[in-house]
């Protein structure tokens, strides 16, 4: 997977569980806002950086409505930022933080979410311009860096926060060997048990599933080394957990692979005897989640007189 891959499967993690993140980071100004019901994401917008003319694209702008309507709208910008490029980051922070606040003429709440290393793990980072001994500029904003809260994986795992499992797995990102695999099996048993619970739906489970296998990937040695850990623990019963929770995180996930090459074979087969696929088609289609139901499905796609006949039973 690509930068940019990397990048907006992050992006997508933080829309979804929004309100997660803020709650879980910031629970002061969450509580002030309407997280349920009044977010607005925007889409990518660009800034011009005068005077060198360098575009600035911030990752995430939401529109919040408040609680008590006071201010009626505040605008959250959240920064990604995964490596340690550039010495100017925090000046790049207020840059955004200028561009937002002329363009919205509203509040504008800055933070940044840091997968590398500082001086701590969540605190205020303040930017300063100064001039002939003068401070002309003091910019405050919310910095977290999650390899930093390495050590507090663990305790975000059992804070209850559905987007905290995936963050788990980027904080443990410099983990090697069992540690590694321990970190990577806590995150998704805790993830495929919110699921059991209804806590969440398939498409989030789904999307963090992504996250974690994305920055936390455990090779070959590193399950050896859990496995012979746990064994020389006197754990032999918790290697058999793990290897249950894996099994039922992988069968799903071929499953829905299996059961979208069967949606796309479907489709393809009905685009030719019929010309199109009409909304009443796609809608039925998306609505099997089983192998056996589109197995059914195919066969009639194959055989039906016209398209209408596919929806009859």
């Amino acid at each position: 997977m690509n930068r940019t891959s990397h990048d907006q499967l992050m992006k997508q993690a933080l829309q979804e569980r929004f309100a997660d993140f803020l709650r879980l980071f910031d629970p002061d100004t969450a509580a002030g806002l309407d997280l349920d019901a009044g977010v607005t994401f925007r889409d990518a917008e660009t800034f011009t950086d005068l005077p060198q003319g360098a575009l600035l694209i911030p990752d995430i702008v939401a529109e919040v409505r408040t609680r008590d309507g006071v201010p009626k709208l505040v605008i959250v910008h959240i920064e990604v930022q995964r490596e340690r490029e550039e010495e100017d980051f925090p000046r790049r922070m207020w840059r955004y933080f200028i561009s937002l606040t002329l363009r919205e003429d509203a509040p504008v709440i800055p933070v940044a979410l840091l997968f590398y290393q500082t001086a701590e793990g969540v605190a205020y980072e303040v930017y300063e311009e100064t001039l002939f001994g003068h401070t002309i500029v003091t910019f405050r904003y919310l910095q977290i860096s999650l390899a930093r809260l390495a050590p507090q994986a663990y305790d975000y795992l059992q804070t209850g926060n559905i987007l905290a499992i995936a963050l788990a797995s980027i904080m443990g990102r410099s983990l090697r060997g069992a540690r590694r695999a321990q970190l990577y099996f806590a995150c998704l048993r805790r993830l495929v048990d919110a699921e059991q619970a209804g806590d969440v739906n398939r498409a989030v489970t789904r999307l963090l599933g992504a996250v974690i296998d994305t920055y936390l990937p455990v090779n070959v040695e590193d399950r050896v080394a859990l496995r012979v850990q746990l064994e020389a623990e006197g754990q032999g019963g918790e290697v058999m957990v793990i290897e249950t929770t894996e099994l039922t995180w992988r069968d799903q996930v071929e499953l829905e692979a299996s059961v979208r090459a069967s949606r796309k074979d479907i489709r393809s087969i009905i685009q030719v005897r019929f010309g199109r696929v009409s909304p009443a088609v796609e809608a039925a289609l998306e609505g099997m989640q089983s192998e056996d139901a589109l197995d059914v499905f195919l066969r009639r796609a194959a055989i039906a007189p016209t398209e209408d006949d596919l929806l009859q039973e």
